[in-house]
């Protein structure tokens, strides 16, 4: 395993003890599931199981789309039935929820052909969902990247505008927000913690944003620290487009 790996990993592990993301997004989904009636549900982008694993419980047929051989790992030894493989793929079944939480991608032709191929596997009267950091608003992340001297808010809306024109031909779009936090007491805790979000995986961006750890440090220290803990909130924007 190479030094990268491992400390994506490792920040990974450090943003998934520390926040609360999981347990929100879950308790969320649970009472739509319940007020919906739904029976089946297709999750694209399952990952480790902290969230796939209880949901899955909660419907009567559910099936998880994950690339990942050691996340599909886990959810088969939950007794959970995987694809693993990269959506769009092929799937025989239709499903009362399709679920994409954080898995849509960026690039809007790679997403347009990702919402079409989910579209489809929406069963009549059932729902397409799509959970995203995006959005057309300025959140905590947007002003602490302007403050890294970094436009994101422009890169999301852009992305975001485009992705509910994309919903929108589909049908009527219900947006939410939903707000998680991660907390930590220790200041470098919470900084690789941010650096997982950050670098989606990429080396070269988790190097950038370390590069930045003194205004990081600033930053959360002047507004994220209560004295005992540090709290960062991240907002999540809930899509969805009932056929």
């Amino acid at each position: 395993m190479s030094d990268y790996i491992a400390n994506y990993e490792s920040d990974f592990e450090l943003f998934l003890y520390n926040t609360n993301e999981k347990k929100v997004l879950l308790d969320y989904f649970s009472k739509l599931i319940n007020k919906d009636r739904a029976k089946s549900m297709l999750d694209i982008g399952a990952g480790n199981g902290l969230l796939s694993i209880p949901l899955s419980l909660r419907v009567e047929k559910y099936l998880a789309i994950e690339p990942n051989p050691k996340f599909s790992k886990t959810l088969r030894k939950n007794d959970i039935e995987v694809i693993e493989k990269t959506f769009p793929c092929s799937v025989d079944k239709s499903f009362d929820i399709v679920l994409s939480c954080h898995s849509i991608p960026h690039n809007i032709s790679s997403a347009t052909e990702f919402v079409q191929a989910a579209w489809q596997l929406v069963s009549s009267e059932g729902k397409l969902i799509i959970i995203t950091y995006r959005s057309n608003e300025e959140d905590d992340w947007t002003k602490l990247m302007n403050c890294l001297g970094e436009d994101w808010l422009g890169t999301n809306t852009a992305s975001y505008r485009a992705l509910i024109e994309l919903l929108s031909s589909l049908g009527k779009v219900k947006i939410e927000k939903i707000t998680s936090c991660v907390s930590a007491t220790d200041l470098a805790v919470m900084i690789k913690a941010l650096s997982f979000v950050y670098s989606d995986g990429k080396e070269e961006l988790r190097d950038r944003f370390l590069e930045k750890k003194e205004i990081l440090k600033k930053v959360l220290i002047n507004d994220y620290f209560d004295g005992h803990k540090y709290t960062f909130p991240f907002q999540h924007f809930y899509l969805d487009v009932k056929r």
